[in-house]
């Protein structure tokens, strides 16, 4: 996912600008989304992984044992999804603080035996920093916390209650005050942690491996669409696949293909599809490595970019830097937020109300006859550029200079 490439393409180029990156992390744990092709790219690098009482940890261990004792009336995915809600409303500020315990100790073994100059911390989940606040005052060593999303109050921070909110606050303030430098993902987040306290605020956004984009473009028989990324609250395709099935009706059953690649969150996009009639035309190719999936960008004749629900105005969804890289056209079903802004200034993307079927219908009728004439819109070539993982390390790496 979008944080576990930041991190890797950090640790992956850091020690080209003088920094040796110790990795401390937890062991396997139950999640939707694995990508093990990755670890080849750190197999020179320190990783220590420690146990954990986290509950995506404790699952991965015993769902097996679990599911073979459901019942008919009462399934294994019906406990589990109840079990989560009832401890994670007691987990502040995320249930990742079961993990803390574990990381203590072993970093402080490490401390113990080598010298680190910076600690860095990445979150979410914002209990790792936290951690590293305790690790960095009890042996006093600069601290940089990373922010990949926002914490009190943020697009993906659950605030069950006004008290956990209270708490939210109080622990993220705590944080930006103790930390030597804040970072953040984007300017609409890094001005949201900037209001009312004194500790430099940089910005270093997500970006994309140029290593990564080799695949050449060649045009098929079929207009071909894709939209690469997580199916959630963010990103519900739903007006979309309306819209779709009114293009499908105009243009003919065979003229086009649509793709979703990535994890359903909600589990519904399979009978989406089906309740819009798109069963034939549309595919679900679920979560795919990394590697096949940025190759898959670079094939299609449009990509899709959908963001709903009103998050922050700095939202900004790690694979926006990969839909820049790609060189493709691309339709944004979205609200006007950071990410988007990045997208219009690249040339070749449209924006389309994501709560007008026609809005949608219209643009979809653009592209599809810019397709047919082979017009399409053309990017700026060197737009992406500045967004490639190694020189937004090096900016990392000039920060972490300036902190010692």
């Amino acid at each position: 996912m979008g944080g576990t490439q930041r991190m890797l393409s950090l640790a992956r180029y850091l020690p080209q600008f003088g920094w040796q990156p110790h990795i401390l992390t937890v062991k396997d744990i139950a999640y939707h989304a694995h990508d093990p092709e990755l670890l080849h790219e750190l197999s020179s690098l320190p990783i220590v992984r420690t146990e954990s009482l986290d509950l995506a940890r404790v699952l991965a261990r015993f769902q097996s044992r679990l599911s073979e004792q459901r019942s008919n009336a009462f399934s294994y995915k019906s406990w589990k999804n109840l079990f989560l809600r009832l401890i994670n409303f007691f987990m502040i500020p995320d249930n990742k603080i079961l993990w803390n315990p574990f990381a203590q100790k072993a970093a402080c073994n490490l401390i113990n035996n080598i010298r680190f100059d910076l600690i860095l911390s990445s979150g979410p989940p914002h209990s790792s920093h936290l951690l590293a606040m305790k690790l960095a005052k009890k042996f006093q060593i600069p601290w940089v916390a990373d922010f990949r999303d926002g914490w009190a109050c943020g697009d993906f921070q659950q605030n069950r209650t006004r008290l956990h909110t209270i708490i939210d606050k109080r622990l993220q303030k705590e944080v930006l005050q103790k930390a030597h430098r804040i970072i953040a993902v984007s300017n609409g987040l890094a001005a949201a942690l900037k209001a009312g306290q004194l500790t430099p605020v940089e910005v270093v956004t997500n970006g994309y491996n140029a290593t990564d984009f080799d695949t050449d473009y060649q045009p098929t028989m079929q207009f071909e669409m894709l939209h690469v990324g997580s199916i959630g609250n963010f990103a519900l395709p739903d007006i979309f696949l309306n819209a779709l099935r009114k293009f499908v009706m105009e243009v003919g059953d065979n003229a086009i293909r649509m793709r979703f690649i990535g994890a359903d969150i909600t589990g519904e996009l399979v009978q989406k599809i089906a309740a819009a009639g798109l069963t034939d035309y549309v595919q679900h190719a679920g979560y795919l490595v990394h590697k096949m999936a940025v190759s898959e960008l670079q094939k299609a004749d449009l990509l899709i970019y959908l963001v709903t629900g009103r998050p922050s105005q700095g939202f900004v969804p790690g694979k926006t830097f990969e839909y820049l890289a790609a060189n493709r056209p691309v339709l944004a079903i979205a609200e006007r937020v950071e990410g988007v802004q990045l997208l219009l200034r690249n040339g070749a993307t449209r924006l389309a109300d994501p709560n007008s079927e026609e809005e949608i219908l219209q643009a979809l009728r653009l592209f599809y006859d810019e397709y047919k004439k082979q017009r399409v819109l053309q990017p700026d070539p060197n737009f992406a550029k500045q967004y490639e993982r190694k020189k937004l390390v090096n900016k990392m790496a000039n920060i972490f200079d300036s902190v010692i």
